[in-house]
């Protein structure tokens, strides 16, 4: 998980919003609880949540990962408009924009209707999920019970997550033999060239591993705190700025 940004409230929010909270807390009065609504009738109002410019603004805040787990539709079901608060808690909140985040169906179905006002979780437009969360070996760790409540909520655990944050420490792990490797043959380049030309690969291999860190990467929050850790990461990249540093 990782820090996002809400882009601003798409047009059709700003038209309709509130003709449509109006109809679905009328229907909560006819029905006397949200519960009670027939679903075929509250699903005539609550389509509108999904709507394709609703859609279409909100999904790239994300990269179009999941705001919580961070993977792509493909491993974890369709991505969906989610409501970070209930809407059958706080349906006067269905179709606030603020309420909005991109969610993956897995994390969705393990949120259900968990009442986040009352048991707060991470809010990844609010909050910084740095603050909250670390890594462990292939798991999430919590740093305060508002990470735990997280991790517990939407299940961030288990095979789901533990088994691609195993192929990635593994090929990282391997990745980080190599350019110790590197690092290590570096002082044996006996020319200027030959030291110019390994700096080159250990610059790209560097590249290589900051790319799984961009946002716009899967699972990056793992990869980053993954990768920053190492010290051979560190070593490399000490490396490189005082090469940077000479040429400057």
């Amino acid at each position: 998980m990782i820090k996002l940004e809400k882009p601003a409230t798409p047009q059709i929010l700003i038209d309709k919003s509130a003709d449509w909270t109006s109809t679905l807390l009328a229907l909560v009065q006819q029905y006397s609880e949200y519960s009670k609504i027939p679903t075929t009738v509250k699903e005539t109002v609550l389509k509108n949540y999904r709507h394709v410019q609703i859609k279409e603004a909100l999904y790239p805040s994300s990269n179009k990962k999941c705001a919580f787990c961070e993977s792509f539709p493909e491993d974890s079901g369709n991505i969906e408009v989610e409501h970070f608060h209930p809407k059958s808690l706080y349906p006067s909140e269905a179709f606030d924009w603020n309420n909005f985040l991109p969610c993956c169906r897995k994390c969705n179905s393990a949120k259900s209707d968990h009442d986040t006002k009352t048991s707060p979780i991470i809010n990844p437009y609010i909050d910084d999920p740095e603050n909250h969360l670390d890594v462990e070996t292939i798991c999430l760790k919590p740093k305060d019970q508002l990470g735990q409540n997280t991790i517990d909520v939407c299940q961030l655990k288990g095979t789901r997550l533990y088994r691609p944050f195993s192929d990635l420490l593994v090929n990282f792990k391997q990745f980080e033999d190599d350019l110790k490797d590197a690092l290590d043959e570096l002082a044996e380049k006996n020319t200027p060239i030959k030291k110019r030309n390994h700096l080159i690969k250990i610059r790209e291999a560097i590249d290589r591993l900051e790319n799984l860190m961009k946002p716009q990467s899967q699972y990056s929050f793992f990869c980053k705190k993954t990768i920053t850790s190492s010290n051979v990461y560190q070593r490399a990249k000490i490396l490189l700025e005082k090469e940077d540093a000479k040429a400057s």
